[in-house]
């Protein structure tokens, strides 16, 4: 094993992790740009689209779209078992709760309604007023607009309009920590702790890798990855859960954590490879036009390990190169810290309304995405500030309220 560098992680577990914080906002300010991409993209859909798509935006978004939402589950479960040794169950369940289930309930009757609305506005040629809108996106007995009711149509509960869209992370955050609490017995009579102390480079690789690509392999055909309702959700949910179990474990495991850093250079060079061969692929390049659905055995496990492999190698990197150089205190993570589950529980709807607003101007594809952007951050800038000074709107975001130390580490790790 690769000799410990000045960066070592081999602190107790009780031991603050910098670089988990930047990577968790890091995380979801890629998010933020992520979905603002979405507007931008051609032939991917989403709820809202712009005028000026591109092609070419395809290949940026292709980066990052396989790895992002992993990440913040390994970065979640991470925190999980950084928190958990302050916590017992009983409070772990309160602060999950009151952290993230009020959030999502809340955010999914007082933010997401205006993307449902835009959504109906430029899809549906919708006229009538917002206020006239929430009476129909309350309703849970409407039949209107069916094709966008994808709660109602995949759990077969009559839920009409409502729906929780980019909160859905919220609901399976929650509901894997349920999870969890009940397989805990289990993980400690297993001893996996000591399991892990003999983990090399090779099983570092090894056994996400293969995971991920049973998982891309089996699952994915059957279970689409981009329908986000709880019920039915088998391959998301195998893939996210497994990686807050990976999360877990490396919280815990300072030796592999230590590994993971001293091969960061291996780790990106193997990720850039990958995600060329993803590129040439998905463009069909350089005689890789295959249909994956008629091509034989060999070459659909060849196609699906690849995108494996691009999924954990970048992974791998980033978790490697955030241990040996973000594991810093800097004054801006008290501000992110705190700020990010407000930024994210706002941000898809902040999106949609500069867009639509902008979209009016004809700016063109140069100056309107870089002014959405500015809008975008500005406006949940300026949310958040609003937010953080009321009692009641700091609950209703998952802010804490409570002023003691370990209401404070509870908060900033447990999200």
């Amino acid at each position: 094993m690769t000799k410990t560098t000045p960066h070592s992680t081999s602190k107790t577990i009780n031991s603050r992790r910098y670089d988990i914080d930047w990577l968790r906002t890091l995380a979801f300010i890629l998010l933020i740009f992520y979905h603002i991409g979405q507007f931008y993209v051609a032939d991917w859909g989403w709820h809202v689209k712009s005028a000026y798509l591109s092609d070419f935006l395809k290949n940026i978004m292709l980066l990052v779209n396989q790895w992002r939402m992993p990440l913040i589950f390994l970065i979640s479960g991470i925190a999980l078992s950084l928190v958990e040794v302050k916590l017992n169950r009983s409070k772990l369940f309160k602060v999950r709760f009151t952290r993230v289930i009020l959030p999502l309930v809340f955010g999914t009757f007082l933010i997401v309604p205006p993307q449902v609305y835009y959504e109906l506005v430029q899809s549906e040629g919708y006229s009538s007023s917002y206020f006239e809108f929430l009476k129909l996106y309350l309703d849970t007995n409407n039949h209107q607009y069916a094709e966008h009711q994808l709660l109602t149509s995949r759990t077969g509960f009559s839920l009409g309009l409502i729906t929780y869209n980019h909160l859905w992370y919220l609901l399976y955050l929650f509901t894997y920590t349920l999870v969890y609490m009940v397989i805990k017995p289990l993980l400690i009579k297993v001893k996996w702790q000591q399991i892990t102390k003999k983990i090399t480079e090779t099983y570092i690789l090894a056994i996400p890798f293969i995971l991920v690509f049973l998982y891309d392999f089996i699952l994915l055909e059957y279970f689409p990855d981009d329908t986000f309702v709880l019920i039915g959700d088998w391959y998301n949910h195998a893939l996210y859960f497994t990686m807050l179990l990976l999360g877990y474990a490396l919280a815990k495991s300072p030796t592999v954590w230590q590994t993971l850093i001293n091969n960061r250079k291996t780790w990106l060079v193997l990720a850039i490879i990958s995600y060329v061969l993803v590129v040439i692929r998905f463009n069909r390049a350089w005689g890789f036009d295959i249909d994956y659905n008629t091509a034989s055995v060999l070459t659909q496990v060849l196609i699906t390990a690849l995108w494996s492999a691009n999924k954990v190698l970048w992974l791998l990197t980033i978790l490697g190169f955030a241990g040996a150089y973000l594991n810093k205190k800097h004054p801006a993570l008290t501000y992110m810290n705190d700020a990010v589950l407000p930024w994210y529980i706002l941000h898809q709807t902040v999106i949609i309304i500069f867009a639509i607003w902008l979209a009016k101007f004809e700016l063109g594809p140069v100056f309107e995405p870089i002014l959405l952007i500015l809008c975008t951050f500005v406006g949940c800038a300026i949310g958040y500030e609003v937010i953080k000074r009321f009692i009641v709107t700091r609950f209703i975001f998952g802010l804490k309220i409570e002023t003691t130390a370990l209401a404070t580490t509870e908060i900033e790790h447990a999200k």
